[in-house]
């Protein structure tokens, strides 16, 4: 803002600007001419040309009073404008503008004194070429217009200027305590007045000696020592108002400091020093004591830096004991990512910061009883269901005019719900998981850390799966997977049965399985009594399953009889027929010979097995040939000419077979000779003749010995 003199800001009690104005525009806290804030009919060149009162009855609202310049020739008289600041969404806006109070003519000067009662506000201006000052009450019933006139003091006319009307120019200060009143009269001089805040009226009037162009008075903190600046000779003056008669009062008044230009208003500051605007300064001065009297107030001249700004010599213009105005404060939070059993965190902020404020909440959850309210600006809660909930926020503070409140909806995302399947024990070394169906978006990460939406197992195991859903919330699901081998049941190989039935068993299988066979039977063996093939399912109480098949051919054995066991002679000859056997039949007799029949010679036990076909079962006869005491014959002549008669030098009565025989020519060569003889000599390559044989048994020692003719004819 560029102002020559008139200007006042409104702030809240934490310091943040509300708005501010040079008696001829209004701006917000944004450096923006607030809503209807143009042309408020005062001049920025009056020396007190605007001040801000807040309203008794709305914290909101403020009266913003103006009046008009020298250099407007003091035309405008007393007006004000309303601003309420709950318009704008907290920038303000100006409800009412202009309005006039008094169309008197008026000096540039303006100011306020707290009433008496604590409660309303005096606010006094004085009239041009008058020496009347007015003041009009401001009270919850709004500003009284009829005004309390007290005519007192020097007339305020002539002077410099343009216009001459300089003596328009210069501060009007009350006391803190209310009960003092100074001005200062440009081209004239300062004057003191006692001031009654109960009724208005103003007594006692001292002038303070001529010091040409005074312009800005102010009072110390403790109401004893008045200031007053000098715009012609750089001059700050201190005036001491109880040095006794008004003459000593009058003429008490010192020069405290000099300043490098213009030195213009003055101000008292919380801190309860008094700030000196210099003209064209890039710094406010600052009486640092103001209560002590002289040189030892200490007056500094570059003091409070305006950071690359410039002054002139106006400084703002504030009513006389109202404090600050309560903050108008907004609220707001911001809460993180929410999902239904997790802890949601709010955190909470105020526009401005307040610090020390209390903040309370509720999470719009009353199912969680006593959780559903916190304290703090950073709380958390825990929502057990999804949904949308409305929370508030409430800040408390005693600088403000109303808590500040802010009610948003939360949105409380569902957790996934997940699901693996149950725990499962299966037959093979591998099963593919798969969730329940997801909405779009998910995500899945498992237990080995990959994110596929489905995953292979191949091991017996605990496998687990966590669902994102798309708003960030995350459930698991687990499941035990143990892989168990099938069984491995066997029957017997395939095999032909000489049997009209055959048990099938199983070899051993684990405890509790079950079995069904090709019938439906459940049975542990199984009686086959067909030829054809068997099977059998085995299933464990895990559930798995094995198969064994055999081909099983039952077979009816043939009836073989050989005939009763008999007595033979050692050298007996006969031959062996079975009973009556079918066409084809196959013959295997004990000496692995395959004919029908057998000529058996001398005792023994003789056999055959008898098969139907080359397959099928077999049946095996034994008859027993036991020597019976025979005649021993032993010939002397045999006639080997190739008819079955006399062909063999055969023993009869004898078991040729435990006997050796030796046979020699007539010239007592040796011809023959077997170790047990089986009746089978018969002179082969022999020459007919008479032979001589020598039979020995090893057994009993025995012999026998002759001669044998060999008859070769026709």
């Amino acid at each position: 803002m560029n102002t020559y003199e008139a200007t006042t800001t409104v702030s809240d009690g934490a310091g943040q600007l509300l708005f501010y104005s040079n008696s001829e525009n209004i701006w917000n806290r944004n450096n923006q001419v607030m809503l209807n804030g143009a042309n408020l009919g005062g001049h920025q060149s009056a020396s007190q040309g605007v001040i801000s009162v807040r309203s008794l009855t709305n914290a909101q609202q403020y009266y913003v009073f103006v009046v008009d310049g020298a250099e407007n020739q003091l035309v405008g008289g007393l007006k004000y404008s309303l601003v309420d600041m709950a318009q704008q969404g907290g920038l303000g806006a100006v409800t009412s503008r202009g309005i006039q109070v008094s169309s008197v003519p008026l000096t540039e000067k303006l100011t306020t004194v707290p009433h008496a009662n604590g409660r309303d506000t005096w606010v006094l201006v004085h009239g041009w070429q008058t020496n009347a000052f007015y003041a009009y009450l401001l009270s919850p019933s709004g500003l009284q217009t009829t005004p309390v006139v007290t005519n007192i003091g020097s007339i305020h006319n002539g002077g410099g200027g343009n216009f001459g009307n300089a003596n328009s120019v210069g501060y009007m200060r009350a006391s803190p305590n209310g009960t003092k009143l100074a001005v200062g009269v440009r081209d004239a001089s300062f004057e003191l007045f006692d001031f009654n805040p109960a009724t208005g009226r103003l007594s006692n009037y001292i002038q303070l000696g001529y010091t040409f162009r005074s312009y800005g008075v102010a009072f110390s903190p403790d109401s004893r020592l008045l200031y007053g600046t000098n715009l012609n000779y750089l001059e700050v003056y201190q005036f001491d108002t109880q040095a006794g008669s008004a003459a000593a009062i009058a003429n008490s008044g010192i020069v405290i400091a000099n300043t490098s230009d213009n030195s213009g208003g003055l101000q008292i500051g919380p801190d309860g020093k008094m700030y000196v605007s210099i003209n064209n300064s890039s710094y406010l001065a600052v009486i640092n004591n103001p209560n002590v009297r002289g040189t030892g107030c200490g007056f500094q001249a570059d003091a409070v830096y305006l950071g690359g700004k410039v002054a002139q010599i106006g400084l703002p213009n504030y009513p006389a004991g109202q404090s600050a105005a309560p903050v108008i404060a907004t609220a707001a939070f911001t809460s993180t990512p929410s999902c239904a059993g997790a802890a949601v965190s709010f955190a909470g902020t105020t526009t401005p910061t307040l610090a020390g404020s209390v903040a309370t909440w509720n999470f719009g959850d009353p199912a969680s009883g006593s959780a559903n309210t916190a304290t703090g600006l950073t709380p958390t809660h825990i929502y057990t269901s999804a949904g949308t909930y409305q929370v508030t926020l409430t800040v408390t503070d005693p600088s403000l005019a109303t808590p500040a409140t802010v009610t948003q909806a939360v949105t409380v995302a569902p957790l996934p719900q997940v699901r693996l399947g149950r725990d499962t024990t299966l037959c093979g070394n591998q099963l593919l998981l798969t969730t329940n169906a997801q909405p779009a978006g998910t995500t899945y990460r498992w237990q080995d850390g990959s994110t596929a939406a489905t995953y292979l197992t191949r091991a017996t195991g605990m496998y687990s799966v966590t669902v994102t859903s798309a708003a960030g919330c995350a459930s698991t699901a687990t499941r035990q997977v143990t892989f168990s081998a099938p069984p491995t049941p066997r029957l017997p190989a395939d095999t032909a049965v000489c049997a009209a039935s055959v048990l099938l068993r199983l070899s051993g299988q684990p405890a509790g399985s079950t079995y069904r066979w090709q019938d439906g039977s459940t049975g542990a063996t199984y009686l086959a009594q067909a030829s054809g093939t068997y099977s059998v399912q085995v299933t464990t109480l895990q559930g798995c399953v094995g198969t064994a098949t055999s081909r099983v051919q039952l077979s009816n054995a043939p009836v073989v009889r050989l005939g009763a066991d008999t007595l033979v002679c050692p050298n007996a000859v006969w031959t062996l027929r079975t009973s009556l056997q079918p066409a084809g039949s196959l013959y295997r007799w004990q000496d692995g010979s395959t004919g029908a029949t057998y000529v058996a010679r001398g005792p023994g036990q003789y056999s055959v097995e008898v098969r139907a076909t080359a397959t099928s079962c077999p049946t095996t006869a034994t008859l027993l040939a036991s020597p019976k005491d025979c005649p021993v014959l032993i010939p002397n002549v045999i006639t080997p000419n190739g008819d079955p008669q006399n062909e063999f030098f055969v023993l009869k009565g004898l078991t040729p077979s435990d006997w050796s025989l030796r046979i020699f020519d007539r010239w007592g060569r040796q011809v023959y000779d077997r170790a047990k003889y089986d009746n089978g000599w018969n002179a082969t390559g022999q020459s007919a003749g008479l032979y001589y044989y020598l039979l020995n048994n090893p057994a009993t020692g025995e012999r026998h010995q002759g001669w044998v003719e060999v008859i070769r004819g026709s």
